[in-house]
């Protein structure tokens, strides 16, 4: 099978946030169960939930990784492909694309600290996975970090996506997505809380648009 690098990276772009949400919005949540006390993530609740769900909790961290690394990967190859010379917005692709994997060392990071605390759970060295999910979680620095990279480097592939787009839904999807990665990227930096609900909608909404984007790239429109 003859697979191009278009349809490579609309894949990765289609299956990923989908994949995304699926295990760390829905599954995790399901069954393993949230992190949060008052909006903020707890190291000791998320030890606790892990240790009461079992081994399909380190499983769904790892999963939800892949799926994540996939999304990114997909961005990274996407701002390449909107990076040639002389195109509109090229120079700001570019940016996206090395913004993008600064991104994947960050999650990736971030994901085996947390994976390393599970294991360090299990054996029973609690003080030790108490301090490696700590780390992981952030207490909203290492996340803090993640989702300001993230939202500053789908907000630049943003640009070129407006001013290469070929057809009014694509300039359409390219604004939408801008907006809310301007959304993300505002809430981060000065630490709002926007609510649980508005948040999620934040998420699905982004998701949805970068899938849409995939849809199209993959046919070519």
């Amino acid at each position: 099978m003859n697979l191009s690098t278009r349809k490579l990276t609309s894949i990765l772009m289609i299956a990923g946030p989908i994949g995304v949400f699926a295990i760390w919005g829905i599954l995790t949540e399901a069954i393993v169960g949230a992190n949060t006390v008052d909006g903020v993530e707890n190291a000791g609740l998320f030890l606790q939930n892990a240790s009461s769900a079992g081994s399909i909790a380190g499983f769904l961290e790892m999963i939800g990784l892949l799926f994540f690394l996939a999304q990114i990967i997909g961005l990274v190859l996407f701002a390449r492909q909107l990076s040639v010379e002389g195109s509109a917005g090229a120079a700001f692709a570019n940016l996206s694309a090395l913004l993008g994997i600064v991104l994947l060392a960050l999650v990736t990071m971030s994901t085996d600290l947390g994976l390393s605390a599970l294991w360090l759970g299990d054996k029973g060295l609690t003080a030790e996975a108490m301090a490696l999910a700590q780390v992981s979680l952030g207490s909203g620095a290492t996340f803090g970090i993640i989702f300001l990279v993230l939202a500053l480097a789908n907000g630049l592939v943003t640009i070129p996506m407006i001013g290469q787009a070929s057809t009014s839904i694509k300039k359409y999807l390219g604004f939408a997505f801008a907006l809310l990665m301007v959304l993300l990227f505002i809430t981060e930096f000065l630490g709002l809380s926007l609510g649980e609900i508005v948040e999620i909608i934040i998420w699905l909404g982004a998701s949805l648009v970068f899938v849409a984007v995939g849809v199209l790239n993959y046919r070519g429109e």
